[in-house]
């Protein structure tokens, strides 16, 4: 499973936006997002499992083939968030990030 980090971006500040408060369960629609991001429903799946595991969301996962289940972006989430909204400040993170797999 590669890491689509430009995807996993978009997808924490989509799912930012998408939380409700007080946080409650709900349904992804995954082809909305695929279609939205120009992704396929994998890829999509692919970086929220991602993100899960890193633990920058809470989620059970997987509903069926055409959902999955998210519930709110966990404190690490939030601060992640907050830090690569900006472009900028998102190219640096990035570039970073692709220095320390490839040191």
């Amino acid at each position: 499973m590669a890491r689509d980090v430009d995807l996993m971006r978009l997808l924490l500040l989509d799912l930012e936006e998408r939380q409700l408060s007080p946080p409650e369960a709900f349904l992804l629609p995954l082809e909305e997002i695929a279609l939205r991001f120009d992704r396929t429903r994998g890829e999509i799946v692919d970086a929220l499992e991602m993100l899960r595991e890193a633990e920058f969301i809470e989620a059970p996962g997987a509903f069926h083939e055409s959902a999955w289940i998210f519930r709110k972006l966990t404190r690490r989430g939030v601060e992640l968030a907050n830090l690569v909204a900006d472009a900028r400040q998102w190219d640096k993170v990035k570039n970073a990030y692709v220095d320390l797999l490839e040191g």
